[in-house]
């Protein structure tokens, strides 16, 4: 369970700078808009998160979104530089009741979230994507339970 929470923690931390980018401040990197649909054993993905991490660390950013209804996109602005791409897919489920006791006096610890996706498609992803100097970067996963 804590490593599941150490990815989510780890995912705000890299979006972190997206989010706090948005100011309209924009970079010279040659980022590009990518958008797909993800869909969990042929059904739509109600909601997760993408994440595009570059394969070699010198040449790429992580780039990454929110899964609503099946879709995603990152527009140009937040988006990955062209390169070769590890995908990563997380969605939670509903949180389970709280088990854990606590110390007298002590809220127990929220209870985390089950994650949906397998770890081939996040942990231990080996999807893959490219993202191209020109033309659409659409990206479409199905992933099996």
């Amino acid at each position: 369970m804590r490593i599941r929470h150490a990815y989510f923690v780890i995912f705000a931390a890299l979006l972190a700078p997206a989010v706090i980018g948005c100011g309209g401040a924009t970079d010279s990197l040659d980022r590009k808009e990518v958008t797909g649909t993800i869909t969990l054993n042929g059904q739509p993905l109600n909601d997760g998160r993408i994440q595009f991490t570059p394969v070699s660390a010198a040449a790429g950013t992580v780039a990454a979104a929110e899964i609503k209804d099946g879709k995603y996109q990152i527009p140009a602005a937040a988006g990955p530089v062209p390169g070769e791409y590890k995908v990563m897919i997380f969605s939670s489920g509903p949180a389970p009741a709280a088990v854990v006791e606590a110390m007298p006096g002590d809220a127990p610890p929220p209870p985390l979230a089950p994650e949906l996706i397998p770890p081939e498609y996040n942990a231990t992803s080996t999807l893959k994507a490219e993202v191209k100097s020109s033309g659409p970067n659409t990206f479409d996963f199905d992933v099996k339970k």
